[in-house]
C-alpha cells in the first residue's frame, strides 16, 4: 500500500496542474475563421473613415438587417445604405475603432461582439458603445447578416 502513495501523489499533482492550466488553454483556442470575421469589422471601420458608405453597405448580405437602437429594423442592403446616408453621412468626417472582440462560431456562421469608439474629424470622442453582429459566409466571404449596436450614454427616460 505504501508503494501506491507516490503514484497517487503524482496523479494528484498532474490533475491539479491540468485543472490550473485548463482556463489558459481554453482562452487560447480560436476559431480558424476568427481573423477573417474580425477583419470584416475592421474593414467597416476603415471604410467609414474614408466616408465610403456604399462600400460599407457591400459588407452586408442582400437580406441583412440593421437593428439600430430606439428605431425600427432596417432590412436589405439598399435600405441599409439609405439609413447610413441619412444617419452617418452628417457625422462625417469621423473615425470609428472597434476593440475587445469576442468571436463565437465559425464554419458558415459567426457572431462578433465588440466595443466601439467614434471620433469626430477633430479627434474628439463623440460616442462610445458596443455592437453585436452576426456574420454568414457567402461564396467563401464573410458578410454581415445582422448588426445591432448601442451607445454607452444613459438612456433618456423623459419622453
Amino acid at each position: 500500500m505504501t508503494k501506491s502513495k507516490p503514484a497517487s501523489y503524482l496523479l494528484g499533482a498532474a490533475t491539479a496542474l491540468a485543472l490550473l492550466c485548463a482556463p489558459a488553454f481554453a482562452t487560447t483556442v480560436h476559431s480558424p475563421d476568427e481573423a477573417a470575421v474580425k477583419a470584416v469589422t475592421e474593414r467597416w471601420g476603415a471604410t467609414f473613415g474614408k466616408g465610403d458608405l456604399k462600400a460599407i453597405s457591400l459588407l452586408y448580405t442582400d437580406d441583412a438587417k440593421l437593428l439600430p437602437p430606439n428605431d425600427k429594423a432596417v432590412s436589405g442592403r439598399a435600405a441599409i445604405l439609405d439609413y447610413f446616408e441619412k444617419n452617418l453621412r452628417p457625422a462625417l468626417p469621423a473615425s470609428i475603432r472597434f476593440s475587445h472582440y469576442e468571436i463565437y462560431g465559425g464554419g458558415n456562421a459567426a457572431t462578433s461582439v465588440s466595443e466601439m469608439e467614434m471620433r469626430d474629424g477633430k479627434g474628439h470622442i463623440v460616442e462610445r458603445g458596443k455592437q453585436t453582429i452576426v456574420l454568414v459566409k457567402q461564396n467563401g466571404e464573410w458578410k454581415i447578416h445582422r448588426d445591432m449596436w448601442s451607445d454607452n450614454a444613459p438612456a433618456n427616460t423623459r419622453n
